[in-house]
Formats: C-alpha cells, sequence, structure tokens
C-alpha cells in the first residue's frame, strides 16, 4: 500500500521525529525504516500565496497495509494538532 501526505510549512526534523516515534529508524537524510512500512519525505513546488512562497513536502508511506494506514493516521493526528497550535 501507499499513501502520499502533502505537508505545508512543517519541518522535516519533526516529520522524521514522528516517523521514528512510530518505530522507524533513519536510513537515509529524509527516509525512515519501520516495521513492514517505509517513508520518504520529497520537496514539492511550493505555494505561491500573495508575494509569500509556502513550503511544500510529500510523505511516502509504503508497506503492508495496516501498518501504512496505522502510521498515517498517527501523521495526520500530529499535522492537524501543529496547525491547531498544540
Amino acid at each position: 500500500m501507499r499513501v502520499e501526505i502533502e505537508l505545508r510549512t512543517l519541518p522535516r526534523f519533526r516529520v522524521i521525529d514522528y516517523l521514528v516515534q512510530m518505530g522507524g529508524e533513519v536510513s537515509d537524510i529524509l527516509s525512515v525504516q519501520g516495521p513492514d512500512w517505509s517513508a520518504t519525505i520529497d520537496a514539492i513546488e511550493p505555494d505561491q500565496v500573495g508575494i509569500v512562497q509556502v513550503p511544500r513536502d510529500r510523505l511516502v508511506i509504503e508497506g503492508d497495509e495496516r501498518a501504512v494506514e496505522r502510521v498515517a493516521a498517527f501523521i495526520t493526528q500530529r499535522v492537524r494538532r501543529m496547525r491547531q497550535g498544540g
């Protein structure tokens, strides 16, 4: 299974930390390997909002369906908390 999550203005080190919290180990600069899943962070074209560029990344999680769903749900929950200021 493969899930892609778009991330905006979230520091990459924070995403890596979340993936490590899910049992992953850093395997490359922007890659994490977990039990039955792997994840990579890819930079994508920033959004232009007026004169400001908003940085964006794509988190790709691949692997066993249940493991990917669990990791994706955790990341989505954390991203929502960050947007809400928590």
